[in-house]
């Protein structure tokens, strides 16, 4: 059965039901297990609303249709669009948040006849700096998502920021061509602070003399990773293609078998140093060959593989052929992205990555010849996906470096043979005020995957015809 509830309300939220359902405003140390949210079960009232939620849109309008549903177990909170246009959220405050806590939030949904899931549902926390949800002084998306029993599970841990006294839970439909998606189970707990991922990473810019020989760069490349490996890193990143730099030989001798020589000296290096290690060489598979990087782990094993999908006119008259997919790895501090060189100049291979979960971007190339160019398009691959950046160069003109989120340069080196480290924060939130979500603070991260407009974006795959 289906209580219709469909009202326009301004995003004024009332907090007296919490406590009349036994949240009281004011608590001592909860629970771990202690379910915080006001009404998780969406018990009705005589009007057949449910208790501590109402109905949010940006005008009568634009709001979608809201209604408690009943299922076969429990009730749900639902929302359906008539038209593209429509926007609406259920909404709901938790009152005694405590700044500075950390806090588990989930929320089961299920999308029926949405065309595109990641633009249409929203799940919204705004930390608020009154009781009432009024004051926002943070904003999040809930962006992590795995399915279970046929519902898809929404959820996310975070820091109560300085200044929160409540969290407004919002629930959201918007932007679709028709469409419904119904709300269950929602639950808010505090919860012990997660362990830092502190990454200590060492990137390297080594430039060969010239003429060389592949075994003069093998030697090169061991002694520059045994003074990597006295920082005592989690991750090294040799440049693109090292090993052949300056070695005047035809591209069907230079490449190397994956796994190979190369790849044996570098695992054992990596094994020596208990170290994950990037980065490229010319593979040679078959009758092809990819310029390909590989990912070895700390015990000296190949466990990752990327060939290079954007080639140089150069490269592709050197013979050599492109890849096809971007993978992403995970490994033991978290999940990471790679491209080469030219890769980089495109936006689209780091999005993809960062749309398949990478949180690091490691990048071997051997340079560009324009200081300024690379100087902007280095920061903007960490800009423009929120993560950290770590390239090696072997170009004179061109710095290895090590980019944090915001764009800053957080270590950078032009030694001919030099190295630069820097531990870097996995779970750092990078915030800036104003970004998308008004006079509160916005994640980059985050927000420029939730906010983007796949069903835009089709000319980006339509072949040109010019």
């Amino acid at each position: 059965m289906t209580r219709p509830f469909s009202v326009f309300l301004t995003p004024f939220v009332c907090i007296a039901f919490a406590v009349n359902a036994g949240y009281p405003a004011a608590r001592t140390r909860r629970s771990i297990d202690t379910n915080l949210m006001v009404n998780p079960h969406f018990t009705i009232d005589l009007n057949g609303k449910p208790v501590g939620w109402t109905v949010w849109s940006p005008r009568p309008g634009l709001s979608p249709q809201a209604t408690v549903v009943d299922l076969s177990r429990g009730r749900a909170l639902s929302l359906e669009a008539r038209r593209f246009a429509d926007f609406g959220k259920w909404v709901t405050v938790v009152p005694s948040i405590k700044a500075g806590a950390v806090y588990r939030f989930e929320v089961l949904y299920q999308p029926r006849q949405v065309q595109q899931e990641d633009v249409s549902v929203a799940v919204i926390l705004s930390w608020c700096a009154d009781d009432r949800g009024a004051l926002p002084v943070q904003r999040d998306y809930v962006d992590q998502i795995t399915q279970v029993n046929g519902w898809q599970r929404a959820f996310r841990t975070l820091n109560a920021p300085e200044k929160s006294r409540s969290l407004k839970v919002e629930l959201g439909l918007r932007w679709t061509n028709g469409g419904v998606v119904l709300w269950k189970d929602p639950r808010l707990v505090e919860v012990d602070p997660p362990r830092p991922r502190v990454v200590r990473v060492v990137t390297t810019h080594v430039v060969p003399p010239s003429p060389t020989t592949i075994e003069d760069n093998l030697k090169l490349m061991a002694q520059i990773l045994d003074k990597a490996g006295k920082e005592k890193p989690d991750l090294v990143v040799l440049s693109e293609c090292l090993l052949e730099e300056g070695v005047n030989l035809p591209m069907t001798e230079k490449a190397q078998t994956i796994p190979g020589p190369a790849t044996e000296m570098l695992g054992g290096k990596a094994k020596q140093y208990g170290t994950y290690l990037v980065t490229s060489l010319h593979e040679r598979d078959g009758a092809l060959i990819y310029n390909s990087a590989v990912l070895i782990d700390r015990k000296g094993r190949v466990v990752g593989k990327y060939r290079k999908t954007h080639l140089p006119m150069t490269e592709g008259e050197d013979g050599i052929s492109p890849g096809s997919d971007y993978p992403t790895f995970q490994t033991d501090f978290g999940k990471i992205g790679i491209m080469i060189c030219w890769d980089s100049w495109f936006t689209e291979p780091a999005r993809i990555l960062r749309l398949k979960g990478a949180e690091l971007l490691v990048l071997p190339l051997e340079g560009d010849g324009d200081e300024r160019h690379w100087d902007i398009i280095s920061r903007a691959r960490a800009i423009d996906n929120g993560v950290y950046v770590v390239a090696s160069s072997t170009v004179a003109k061109s710095p290895s470096r090590i980019i944090d989120p915001d764009g800053d340069v957080l270590a950078e080196t032009l030694d001919r043979f030099g190295i630069v480290v820097s531990s870097i924060n996995l779970d750092r939130e990078s915030r800036l005020h104003w970004l998308s979500v008004g006079p509160a603070e916005g994640e980059a991260r985050s927000l420029y995957i939730k906010e983007r407009r796949p069903d835009t974006y089709s000319a980006l795959t339509r072949v040109s015809r010019r």
